[in-house]
């Protein structure tokens, strides 16, 4: 099989599976308890945090503990606002997790919930974001990352464009398509909160973080025990965190590396699309504004699920968008990127891993040319 759907999720590394282990069955014990075997487990999350805090650029202090991605996003959207009312910006291209909430949460409270429009590859389009900008906007959302189509959003110009025209504001950023996959300074771009989830870099499903500014005082999101900074409480995952510490430790290290070979890779895959079908296909990721590891594109009158199904019985795993997208999201970012027509429902998101090589992709390249040549005699045109 050739898993060409990392963005989606990645496959743990066998050390997270030890480490893991150890932590859920062998050290099992409350961090929170007060015998020796506790304070052990107590100092491995402190050094998971240690490790994906250095990774993130920022103090331990300042990351919280979350089951997930999507989890610290709605922690950082319902609790993390300073104005009681006024104006909710995300862009049009967010993962359902910051628009579905941001959504809500805006209907729930009173607050006018505005969308930032993107341009065709899913980047934030940086005049017309200005333009919403006012002293009225509370609470801005714009994820580092697209990842749908691997779109590169300059956070640290949008942020600053946010400070100078509503000092006010929160801004947060849904990094979880960024993380370890580029280099940066999380307290550099200047965000209030930033999202980054495990599963994305080969540690555990269920465990992800959120970065919390000093200068922030958010509400808590759970209540309880008092965990997590009183923020967050709950008994902690010590296993997926520090399986998460040891992931983001070894995928920090080897970034520029990684970032450079995969870039070959998009290069490659999408000059060859380009080359071999023209109109046919229109490329949905710019390659000079994205990050490394995501190609997406759409077919004009061939389904990208039916695609996906006939790649897969060629032992070759590929993705539509985000695993997480509802059939309203489906219908939502088509329509943000421009796509209609025929292309509207034929799109595949190709995402590479660490172990993803040319031969992939040229394996890629030769069964989408034999399942054109197959579905393109029913193509709905």
């Amino acid at each position: 099989m050739i898993y060409l759907d990392n963005a989606a999720t990645t496959a743990m590394f066998p050390q997270c599976l030890d480490i893991y282990k150890k932590y859920a069955v062998d050290e099992f014990f409350n961090p929170s308890a007060l015998y020796a075997p506790a304070l052990t487990a107590a100092k491995a999350v402190s050094s998971a945090r240690e490790k994906i805090a250095k990774a993130l650029g920022c103090s331990a202090e300042n990351l919280v503990f979350t089951a997930s991605g999507s989890e610290a996003d709605n922690f950082a959207i319902t609790c993390g606002t300073r104005r009681k009312k006024g104006k909710i910006i995300i862009s049009a291209t967010e993962h359902a997790a910051v628009h579905n909430c941001a959504k809500a949460f805006a209907e729930s409270r009173g607050y006018t919930f505005v969308i930032a429009p993107c341009d065709p590859y899913g980047a934030v389009i940086f005049d017309k974001f200005v333009d919403l900008l006012d002293e009225e906007v509370a609470f801005v959302s714009v994820m580092h990352v697209c990842n749908e189509t691997g779109a590169l959003n300059d956070i640290k110009s949008l942020c600053a464009e946010v400070r100078k025209r509503c000092p006010d504001a929160v801004f947060h950023s849904d990094g979880v398509q960024a993380f370890c996959k580029l280099k940066y300074n999380v307290r550099d771009l200047g965000v209030d909160l930033y999202s980054v989830s495990g599963h994305k870099i080969h540690a555990p499903k269920g465990i992800g973080a959120l970065y919390i500014s000093p200068k922030l005082n958010p509400r808590p999101f759970i209540y309880g025990g008092g965990q997590e900074r009183n923020l967050r409480s709950g008994t902690e995952n010590v296993a997926g965190i520090c399986a998460f510490g040891y992931a983001a430790e070894r995928m920090s290290a080897e970034t520029a590396e990684t970032f450079a070979r995969q870039k070959d890779l998009q290069k490659k895959l999408i000059a060859s699309l380009k080359a071999e079908y023209g109109g046919f296909v229109r490329i949905n990721t710019d390659v000079e504004r994205s990050g490394s590891n995501i190609v997406s594109f759409s077919m004009n009158g061939i389904r990208g699920e039916v695609m996906l199904h006939f790649l897969e019985s060629k032992g070759i795993i590929v993705g539509t968008g985000s695993a997480c997208s509802s059939k309203k999201a489906a219908e939502r970012i088509p329509a943000a990127l421009g796509l209609n027509g025929a292309f509207a429902e034929g799109t595949l998101r190709i995402s590479f891993g660490e172990t993803t090589s040319e031969s992939d992709v040229d394996a890629l390249l030769a069964a989408f040319a034999d399942g054109v040549k197959l579905l393109g005699k029913y193509r709905r045109v």
